[in-house]
């Protein structure tokens, strides 16, 4: 067996198991909130499939593949989704517990 296949092989199981310690926490760590749960798993999803996206990538470059532009072009596109997702949770859960604060002090 070539040193490239091995390569790839042991890089293929390292990328599935550090993705899945990604899902780990999104599916261990159970939000009473709805929307905390739902902005809670949307991020560790989007943190695996970050993952999963860099890990394939390199494995095709690994053995031989010419991945790159495709490749980068829908990691860019999954890392920028990912940011506008982490900004707007932030900013609808800070609203949400200022007007849960402000109905409280009534």
């Amino acid at each position: 067996m070539s040193g490239q296949y091995i390569g790839a092989a042991i890089l293929f199981f390292t990328t599935v198991g550090f993705t899945a310690l990604f899902c780990l926490p999104a599916i261990k760590f159970r939000q009473k909130n709805q929307l905390v749960r739902f902005y809670w798993t949307g991020f560790w999803a989007f943190l695996a499939t970050i993952m999963a996206f860099a890990g394939a990538q390199t494995i095709l470059n690994i053995l031989g593949q010419d991945v790159d532009r495709v490749a980068s072009a829908i990691l860019f596109g999954v890392t920028a989704a990912f940011i506008v997702f982490v900004m707007f949770a932030w900013a609808r859960l800070a609203l949400k517990g200022a007007t849960t604060v402000l109905i409280k002090s009534k």
